[in-house]
């Protein structure tokens, strides 16, 4: 196994790291308390290989050879939990019990039967096995543990894009999830990087494991690069449960309530700061949060997205037909209407008006120009 001071360093300084980031994100109180479960699992697995790995020394093989390969029960661990952590993240079920056991099943057998049928070998008590065939075994345990996480986070990813096309066609908001994809940049990569390394290994006489010193950085950097994102952002573990839409009954909502939210909406034009919550849109009105929602779901038809956002398209055509601004690019008074991404306000204006903002121009231009001609 390769040693390195600078490694070993930056190993215990990981686990410490590791541990901090378990305590804060364990006590979160406003939280999705199964996304962080999870989450903890997996970043408290990954400090103990960390420090495992960090006080490994050649000299222990013999009289610890039992439970050397011990910590390698991550490598089976790993995938599962940050499956179940991205699924619990995006509110979709998990496989029922005890179905959801079969996913531990690796690591069971990884502890109960390979670690003790390799390590009473390593040590003299069995002699049943050539160090060659122990070698063999690790290469398969490798294989195995890089087809475990490639599965799992192949599922991820289908998981998140799925979630992430039902919310787009929901909401025409911004997608909180995003911070994903990197996440799975990340992931694949480390994929990638383990396969070459495997690759050569395979092909020298005796492995080499300094090209794992990669892998071992970059699957840190993997659940550290989740653990941060839910520390700094907590509204991450907030992201809504996408359910199919309502069609029960019309829930009747209070006219008067209708007619002082549309005025109140048309001439204070809260929808033109790009952080508008719903909460301090309720506050404004001296409204209960839930009430303002009924207000918006039932009176107007829309969720609070696009309720929000159809303002800020009629806005930015109200500003794109006034000569005053003529200057201004269609992002620009994008901008101005309240949107904060040419993304968000592509897909509201799409979402609202049936088409997209340039086609509208267009059609604008030429009606104009037909009108004159007339």
């Amino acid at each position: 196994m390769y040693q390195n001071q600078w490694l070993d360093i930056v190993l215990i300084a990981g686990f410490a790291q590791g541990l901090f980031l378990c305590f804060v994100l364990w006590k979160k109180e406003r939280a999705n308390r199964q996304a962080v479960q999870y989450l903890v699992a997996a970043l408290g697995l990954l400090s103990l290989l960390m420090v495992g790995r960090a006080t490994f020394q050649p000299s222990f093989v013999q009289q610890f050879a039992t439970v050397i390969m011990l910590p390698d029960v991550i490598l089976f661990l790993g995938g599962p939990l940050i499956y179940f952590f991205i699924l619990s993240l995006l509110r979709q079920e998990l496989p029922s019990r005890p179905g959801i056991y079969l996913h531990y099943l690796p690591a069971v057998f990884h502890v109960v039967v390979i670690n003790t049928t390799v390590g009473l070998n390593l040590n003299g008590t069995w002699s049943f096995m050539t160090i060659r065939e122990v070698l063999v075994i690790m290469f398969i345990i490798e294989a195995a543990a890089i087809a475990s996480f490639l599965t799992y986070f192949m599922l991820s990813f289908r998981a998140w894009r799925r979630y992430r096309e039902a919310y787009y066609q929901k909401y025409a908001a911004p997608f909180l999830g995003r911070f994903l994809r990197p996440f799975f940049i990340l992931a694949f990569s480390l994929v990638g990087a383990w396969v070459v390394g495997f690759a050569y290994n395979y092909s020298m006489e005796r492995p080499d494991y300094i090209a794992y010193v990669i892998v071992w950085f970059l699957l840190a950097a993997l659940i550290y690069f989740l653990a941060y994102q839910v520390y700094g952002h907590p509204e991450l573990l907030e992201l809504p449960q996408l359910r199919e839409e309502n069609t029960g009954p019309a829930v009747e909502v209070s006219p008067d309530w209708i007619s002082q939210l549309a005025r109140f909406m048309g001439e204070e034009k809260p929808y033109l700061d790009p952080e508008v919550k719903i909460g301090a849109l309720a506050d404004a009105l001296g409204l209960p949060k839930h009430e303002l929602s009924k207000v918006i779901n039932h009176g107007f038809g829309k969720n609070f997205f696009d309720f929000i956002n159809g303002y800020r398209i009629r806005e930015f055509i109200a500003l794109q037909q006034n000569p005053r601004n003529g200057h201004l690019n269609i992002l620009e008074l994008a901008y101005q209407a309240g949107f904060n991404s040419k993304s968000a306000f592509n897909r509201a204006f799409r979402k609202e008006m049936g088409q997209s903002p340039s086609m509208y121009l267009k059609n604008q231009i030429q009606t104009a120009s037909y009108t004159q001609r007339q």
